[in-house]
């Protein structure tokens, strides 16, 4: 029996499933990077440095460093995702292969899950250091453009306080939880959906295995399953609609009621 393509469906629907968590992940990220960036602006806000002609400059330069700090996230993210991918297609072609042979010797197919595993606590030093690197570029190139502009010593001690009293808040510990916890969510979903794609192009080459023994078309019987699903699928929308409108008229025949009972008091 011949695998009728189904390593490059394994691969080709893998990648797809990733390039979708790995936008869902850079979304996150934006929002969490984007805390950061009103936290930064606050502080230098609350010591009257806005956004003008006379500091844009240093909202410039925080933003640089804020772009490098989500593409470092981004990419951070990105590769974690792209290994587990990497690992669960080769260890789907494995049992695609393990599986046919099972069938076609009439031997016991065992499946085989791959061991790769997610590090929590490497993750979330990576995160911190992460963060701590943007924050001491941020302080470092803030301090030195405020400077340059001819501010106090005064001011440029009270705002690299207020950013050392940040970035060792409880506020920076919940972010980088956040953080992580936002990659450990999209990543054991990601797990889960390769495993069940695995799982049904498992089944996919046995059911293709038993069409081939009956000398039944598999495309074919393929439409007339679909078929059935589709009816299934309509019927239960129309079971679903009856009992809401059941409910609703039992609730309107019990509001009439009331109203009746209401008028016999009367």
């Amino acid at each position: 029996m011949n695998l009728y393509n189904l390593d490059s469906k394994m691969t080709d629907k893998s990648y797809e499933i990733l390039n979708n968590y790995l936008e869902e992940q850079k979304q996150q990220n934006m929002l969490r990077v984007n805390e950061i960036r009103n936290n930064c602006r606050d502080i230098l806000e609350r010591h009257g440095i806005f956004e003008d002609k006379k500091n844009g400059i240093i909202y410039q330069a925080m933003e640089k460093e804020l772009i490098n700090l989500e593409h470092n996230i981004d990419y951070f993210s990105e590769y974690n995702f792209e290994e587990l991918t990497k690992n669960k297609i080769d260890s789907g072609i494995e049992n695609i292969s393990a599986k046919i042979d099972s069938l076609e010797h009439n031997i016991e197919f065992v499946y085989s899950d791959d061991d790769y595993r997610y590090n929590k606590a490497e993750s979330e030093n990576s995160l911190k250091n992460m963060l701590f690197t943007y924050f001491e570029s941020y302080k470092a190139n803030t301090i030195n453009l405020l400077i340059k502009s001819g501010y106090s010593q005064n001011m440029l001690d009270d705002i690299e306080e207020d950013i050392l009293e940040y970035v060792t808040s409880k506020a920076t510990d919940i972010l980088t939880e956040k953080l992580s916890q936002d990659r450990i969510k999209n990543y054991f979903s990601l797990n889960k959906e390769l495993n069940d794609l695995s799982v049904n192009i498992i089944n996919e080459a046995e059911a293709r295995f038993k069409c081939d023994l009956n000398g039944t078309p598999f495309d074919e019987l393929k439409e007339k399953r679909d078929s059935i699903r589709q009816k299934a699928q309509k019927l239960e929308d129309i079971r679903m609609q009856i009992a809401s409108l059941d409910i609703k008229t039992n609730e309107i025949n019990g509001m009439v009621q009331k109203l009746n009972n209401e008028r016999i008091l009367l």
